[in-house]
């Protein structure tokens, strides 16, 4: 095979799909469907996506053949990146709007390709329909790489070929193969597999010549001939199939004519309706692609420049409030970035307070707030836009029945009309309210930009909710860790984004289903441990563990019986009190603390063994009211050095593969949650005995923290 540049750069895309996408990898809560759907519309995209997706930076060990998995392996942030690539290229490079009506045939030949092919593969039972559709998006990738290469040569080919057999054979006699096959060339360099490139190399073939190939070019070569569309712009359209199609439909797969136009009709449709979504002109005159641009092209044109406009304008501004190194500096980069990008002159910030109850704003350079606001319904425009979570607007000729803080916000700003945005950082986390004060002029201004405002804010709240930078650089050994937690992450993101997939395939009434949830929960409570890793010091949050220790013990039991103790045929008791104790640590350090107990326990006994977990009825120790917890097994008991030690990290006696700091951790977990320890340990077997906490009456739980929304 001769050497092929694989580089997607330059590749064009219509503004019109990469606006799609960027607007998918800003949404509020960006979600890898709606953003694959976007991607899916776009060859020139789905090529870059996957290229990268397969490159050495991001190959996790196997090649990436879906978007979907290509999402999962890039994540969100790289996509976001790799379009906004695009859309600069496509504002500033080469190609300008010139090629707009060509890359408006490649896009709709592609798409409805696609749509063919995917539709053939479910009546024909092609096992991965999916990647029918890939296959036929990308059948002009060879097209769309010659132009992006040698544009001074290839577009007069193209303006001058009258079909695909006249654009062959120049092709062949001025580059010695045709755009099909550089495809072909280009998907298998890219990790795409040699029957997808296949599929793309052999789809212009007669019929008769892949009646015995594999499935997939089957698929994709009877799709492209049903397109019927114009390959080329001197090409006159053909509105229906023609014979030479019909005939190969019957030949690949024996469908008949009527079902081959339906499946035909259908494709065309579709894209159809993802044009009319999109604004996509399918079909300007012919004069029109002669003289320029059409109007729907420079507005799409000016639309995708509006938003690489805005989000390299949010780039800056979080880089700007990223730097700020207090609570103070911030609000002050966040009510600066309002002014230098929308003109916003009067802005107000009311933050979230320490008790999550209330919130407070500062008008003047003090140090107490002028304004401090309960969360309550009704007290304000501020605490319902937090409340509600919604965006809501006040005009001024309506303010005199408001009351009286609002009216003093009209004041303070200057404004008619006032625009409420509430902030909320990741995770929904509520950081505060944004208050901006308008003209009637300026308000109807920004209206057409009220997409990136609410960009803004959500910006604004991630600054707001960002710890302030450490007053030191971190430790060596403290930097490599966090290193090691910011790398662990990745491959954590990617199990929990394949279990989403595979418990939506799986669907709710599956009997894996609660597997599934086990392991997604346990994935999360290691997410939290690195956290606690990288951030020792840092004040945990609330926990929101089951509401009851002894269902807390049947989770813990569940997932250890299932994955350590049936192994070993080890059978695990439960012993639990029928009061039902309440749970009043934080379930995170109780699910650690016995985990390591059952783990120890488990890999102690021999086949055969037996371990028993109970809980008691609330009792008072010493005057301390508590709820006894014990684990015990029937194994030879704790060896004397590790009985002598009390807890201290010492050499594993269970051989290589084991570290010896089950027992230390177990100690320092309940030492952080005021939980007492005891251990008795004979040959006859081991039992721990701890007495968690258990607060007085009336008073509330270490992990029962609520906020009124």
């Amino acid at each position: 095979m001769a050497r092929v540049n694989t580089a997607t750069e330059g590749l064009p895309s219509l503004p019109q799909a990469l606006s799609a996408v960027l607007d998918a990898t800003q949404a509020d809560e960006a979600d890898f469907q709606s953003l694959a759907r976007a991607i899916l519309q776009d060859a020139g995209m789905s090529s870059r996506l996957l290229q990268a997706a397969n490159s050495p930076f991001y190959f996790r060990g196997s090649p990436c053949r879906t978007i979907d998995r290509a999402l999962f392996s890039l994540g969100l942030d790289t996509v976001r990146s790799l379009a906004l690539t695009a859309a600069i290229q496509q504002l500033f490079g080469a190609f300008g709007m010139r090629h707009r009506a060509y890359v408006r045939i490649v896009w709709r030949r592609s798409l409805t390709c696609a749509g063919l092919a995917q539709a053939l593969a479910t009546l024909t039972r092609y096992p991965r329909p999916e990647e029918a559709y890939l296959a036929g998006l990308l059948i002009d990738v060879g097209r769309l790489v010659r132009l992006a290469e040698d544009e001074g040569h290839y577009w007069p080919i193209l303006q001058t070929a009258t079909d695909d057999p006249h654009l062959i054979a120049t092709e062949r006699e001025t580059y010695g193969r045709h755009y099909g096959e550089l495809g072909g060339d280009c998907l298998e360099a890219w990790g795409l597999g040699r029957f997808l490139a296949d599929a793309v190399r052999y789809h212009l073939e007669p019929a008769e010549r892949v009646r015995d190939a594999h499935h997939l070019v089957k698929l994709v070569n009877l799709a492209h001939a049903l397109v019927c569309l114009p390959a080329t712009l001197s090409a006159a359209a053909e509105p229906e199939c023609n014979e030479a199609a019909l005939a190969a439909a019957d030949t690949l797969f024996g469908l008949n004519e009527g079902l081959a136009r339906e499946l035909r009709n259908r494709a065309d449709e579709d894209v159809r309706r993802v044009a009319g979504a999109l604004e996509i002109e399918l079909a300007p005159s012919a004069a029109a692609a002669e003289s320029g641009p059409e109007a729907s092209d420079r507005a799409a044109e000016r639309a995708l420049g509006m938003r690489v406009r805005d989000l390299t304008e949010l780039e800056r501004i979080n880089a700007e409030m990223a730097r700020a190194a207090s609570l103070q500096e911030r609000c002050l980069a966040a009510r600066r970035a309002l002014y230098l990008t929308l003109g916003i002159s009067q802005s107000l910030l009311f933050l979230m307070d320490a008790d999550q109850q209330s919130v407070s704003a500062w008008v003047e350079d003090e140090e107490t707030p002028d304004f401090t606001l309960p969360l309550l319904p009704g007290r304000s425009l501020v605490t319902d836009t937090l409340l509600d979570r919604e965006i809501l607007r006040h005009e001024e000729d309506n303010a005199a029945g408001l009351p009286v803080i609002d009216q003093q916000l009209f004041r303070l700003c200057e404004a008619e009309r006032l625009w409420s945005y509430p902030l909320l950082a990741d995770g929904d986390q509520p950081a505060g309210v944004l208050i901006l004060g308008l003209s009637q002029h300026e308000a109807e201004t920004l209206e057409a930009r009220s997409d990136f405002i609410r960009s803004l804010a959500r910006e604004i709240a991630r600054a707001l909710a960002r710890a302030a930078p450490p007053p030191a650089a971190p430790s060596e050994d403290m930097q490599r860790i966090r290193e090691t937690v910011h790398e662990a992450g990745n491959p954590l993101s990617i199990i929990q984004n394949y279990l989403g997939v595979l418990h939506r395939k799986l669907g709710e009434e599956h009997e894996a289903r609660h597997e599934l949830g086990l392991i997604k929960d346990e994935i999360d409570r290691v997410g939290r441990i690195l956290l606690r890793l990288r951030d020792p010091d840092a004040v945990p949050a609330d926990d929101n563990g089951p509401a009851s220790l002894n269902g807390l013990v049947r989770q813990i039991a569940d997932i250890v019986d299932g994955s350590l103790c049936r192994t070993r045929n080890i059978r695990l008791h439960l012993d639990l009190t029928p009061a039902d104790p309440p749970l009043t640590v934080p379930a995170d350090h109780l699910r650690q603390i016995l985990t390591n107990l059952l783990k120890n326990a488990a890999e102690a006994q021999p086949s055969g063994g037996e371990i028993t977990i109970a809980t008691r009825a609330p009792t008072t120790v010493s005057g301390r009211r508590v709820v006894p917890l014990s684990v015990a097994d029937r194994g030879p008991g704790l060896p004397p050095e590790i009985q002598a030690a009390a807890f201290a990290p010492v050499a594993s006696t269970k051989g290589s593969g084991h570290s010896g700091l089950g027992l230390s951790i177990v100690k320092r977990l309940t030492e952080e949650i005021g939980a007492g320890l005891a251990f008795t340990s004979t040959s006859a077997g081991t039992r721990f005995d701890l007495a968690l906490p258990l607060p007085p009456a009336g008073t509330g739980s270490a992990s029962s923290g609520t906020m009124r929304t």
